[in-house]
């Protein structure tokens, strides 16, 4: 939804400017949201830019949040609010899913990406590694090999 606003819709950034973003911000803590606005409001607006889009990013959610938590609280125990959640809980993995099939045309280039994947899914599934030292792994298997 991002691409389809800020590349192909307002062309505030190029293709390849967000995957960049796409990558730092699998590298920074924060939503891609929040780091895309960052990132496009500096570009356009310079600081004050990136500090209005990152408040315009996060205020909606913010206040949404606080209201749902605020109902949580109160109907936490209803047996239709808990069914609710168990719904919600498909509805995520699919949006996670979709992600990934968008993302994947972009960063499975060739069968040296597909194998670094693929190492890092198993090492994580199976040996439970830590993603940050997966994330070193893979940039250093990509600068010596890549």
């Amino acid at each position: 939804m991002i691409n389809q606003e800020v590349v192909l819709k307002n062309a505030w950034i190029t293709h390849s400017q967000f995957m960049d973003i796409v990558a730092i911000s699998q590298m920074t803590p924060g939503p891609i949201a929040i780091n895309a606005a960052t990132f496009i409001g500096y570009q356009k607006g310079g600081f004050v830019g990136s500090v209005l889009s990152t408040l315009g990013v996060i205020s909606p959610s913010l206040i949404i949040m606080t209201l749902i938590t605020l109902t949580y609280i109160k109907l936490k125990n209803q047996p239709w609010f808990k069914n609710i959640f168990k719904k919600l809980r498909l509805l995520s993995l699919g949006l996670i899913a979709a992600a990934l099939i968008m993302v994947a045309g972009d960063a499975f280039r060739d069968l040296f990406s597909v194998l670094v994947f693929t190492a890092s899914f198993i090492a994580s599934w199976k040996f439970k590694l830590n993603p940050f030292y997966l994330l070193i792994g893979a940039a250093i298997v990509g600068m010596v090999l890549g």
